[in-house]
């Protein structure tokens, strides 16, 4: 599916719990189920989406699209698998296929990509490469003003114990998502495993008819597109 078919469809799909209809051609069956994270705190209104074990917090950037301060609700697309006879394929587990914040509970008239200042993305029928890079196998939506704490909480303390390691651990064998938040500065960080792994993953922006955000999707490129 290209940037045209995905602007008029949208990431709706992706958030409701059942089977994928796409097939995945390997005779395998995808099911959606959709976790709510609890909310982000974006005391700024200006969202982060990284890896939060490979960004510095001097190098963190909003999306150029900013909202109204305020706590905002997430949830993540959890994919599983059942075989062809209709097994669960318990070797795979899940995998998080996206990733959402909802901003208004309007429906997204438009998506388009969500970038960064000085960032362009060209609306082709193919759509050229954009996101943010992943290299530890998890990414993560914050408030920019959380950059400032980040090292806190994906660093060891003194113990040798890192608090969004430990809390993502506790989760689907370490994928996550999980939601921790900074004890000094009550601001947190809502993290998961990015579907394959590492790479690039882009974020898109959904809009209302008056051209405001009403959410943001990261795509992990787990659901089959078309």
């Amino acid at each position: 599916m290209g940037a045209v078919a995905l602007i008029r469809s949208g990431f709706e799909r992706f958030f409701v719990d059942g089977p994928v209809a796409t097939s995945t051609g390997g005779g395998e069956q995808q099911v959606i189920k959709v976790e709510q994270v609890g909310e982000l705190s974006l005391p700024t209104g200006r969202l982060v989406a990284a890896d939060p074990f490979v960004v510095w917090p001097e190098d963190a950037e909003a999306f150029t699209d900013a909202v109204e301060p305020g706590k905002y609700p997430v949830s993540v697309s959890l994919v599983s698998y059942i075989d062809g006879d209709g097994v669960p394929d318990e070797r795979q587990g899940y995998r998080v296929a996206a990733a959402r914040v909802m901003i208004s509970d309007e429906p997204a008239y438009s998506w388009r990509p969500a970038v960064i200042p000085g960032e362009t993305v060209p609306m082709l029928p193919v759509m050229p490469e954009f996101g943010y890079d992943v290299k530890s196998s998890t990414g993560a939506f914050f408030d920019l003003a959380t950059a400032s704490v980040l090292d806190r909480l994906v660093s060891d303390d003194e113990l040798g114990n890192c608090h969004l390691i430990d809390a993502l651990g506790e989760v689907g064998g370490g994928r996550g998502p999980a939601n921790v938040t900074d004890a000094r500065s009550g601001l947190n960080v809502v993290a998961f495993s990015t579907g394959w792994g590492d790479g690039v993953y882009p974020t898109w922006v959904g809009r209302n008819t008056a051209g405001d955000p009403v959410a943001f999707v990261t795509d992990f490129f787990v659901i089959k597109r078309g």
